[in-house]
């Protein structure tokens, strides 16, 4: 997907319209930068750079925009974002801007970004007919892999990219902070992994896997550190109350797959679309729990939720018997 973007960015040939969308937002930015760059030189971007955002734009504004010639330029460039144009609410605003796409000259390009998108619409069917969709979600471990091996130009690569991305999380933007902190720290000495556990912070996620893995093999102690490590760093507790929540429902999910379906962990992940690290970690800990264990952890969870929005206990002593109870 994103090696077409990258051939017209290089060769400076572009289309009429591009939309970039996707759950990745870090990427869905970087590109919509680098498209704009590319296109429309800095120089005379005040005068051929228009940008629209918000549902509450002037569709015939941008259609009168688009009829008018670059200025010292190749291209006058108009980027939309959130328009809410790709989904039903805005179709006679959809259609002209349709046929603008359709309809426009080679001296402008159309950048939608940040746009929820219903395939069927008819602006959507436009800009993938005369120009280029680019929907960029989640990478999955090897792909995030990768991109920090790339990012830190060699100096993480390998299992130790894959332990940096499994520790830091799987968002582009937290990899990247999480990288130059762990440059910082090691200059220009070797990078190893026990600078990865002293320089970077864990994601919340791995936080709350790690926990799980205390409570499934009977260590409340370790459990307990760590909930009160994401306390300190200024979670919550009823919303730490929901990761595990939630990595209990993911664990029954799991276990049912694997048990009454025989999945594996990468079919697991196909079917309940989830990242193929997230799914073995998740088979694996469901080996610690019977599913009656995992059905009542769930709804302890969804008790003391009530019970916190009703004044009944207080939102951190109530985790903390959720972690005791079920550590045992």
């Amino acid at each position: 997907m994103l090696k077409e973007l990258d051939k017209d960015i290089r060769s400076k040939k572009f289309k009429r319209a591009y939309l970039i969308f996707g759950d990745e937002r870090y990427l869905v930015n970087s590109y919509k930068e680098k498209l704009c760059s590319a296109i429309v030189d800095k120089s005379t971007e005040l005068m051929n750079l228009n940008i629209y955002d918000g549902q509450n734009i002037a569709v015939e504004d941008i259609i009168a925009q688009a009829n008018t010639s670059p200025f010292f330029s190749d291209h006058r460039l108009i980027v939309i974002s959130d328009s809410g144009l790709f989904k039903e609410g805005r179709k006679e605003d959809t259609s002209a801007m349709a046929r603008a796409v359709e309809n426009c000259s080679e001296e402008c390009v159309f950048l939608f970004y940040n746009e929820k998108v219903d395939k069927r619409n008819a602006l959507y069917k436009a800009v993938k007919k005369f120009g280029y969709c680019c929907e960029i979600n989640e990478l999955r471990e090897k792909e995030l892999s990768q991109w920090i091996t790339d990012y830190s130009k060699g100096r993480l690569k390998g299992a130790d990219a894959s332990y940096f991305v499994r520790n830091v999380g799987t968002s582009l933007e937290r990899l990247t902070k999480e990288y130059d902190k762990l440059e910082a720290y090691v200059g220009n000495g070797a990078i190893k992994r026990e600078y990865i556990d002293i320089a970077c912070s864990k994601s919340d996620e791995m936080n709350v896997f790690e926990m799980v893995d205390a409570i499934g093999n009977k260590k409340p102690e370790k459990a307990l550190n760590i909930y009160n490590n994401m306390l300190f760093a200024k979670n919550e507790p009823i919303a730490i109350m929901g990761m595990i929540a939630r990595q209990f429902r993911l664990i029954l999910k799991c276990k049912y797959l694997y048990m009454q379906r025989k999945y594996n962990y990468r079919q697991i992940a196909a079917e309940l679309k989830m990242n193929e690290f997230v799914a073995k970690k998740c088979t694996e800990q469901a080996k610690n729990f019977k599913l009656s264990t995992l059905m009542s952890a769930i709804e302890s969870c969804a008790k003391c939720d009530s019970d916190f929005r009703q004044g009944l206990v207080d939102a951190r002593l109530g985790v903390e018997l959720i972690i005791i109870k079920y550590s045992r």
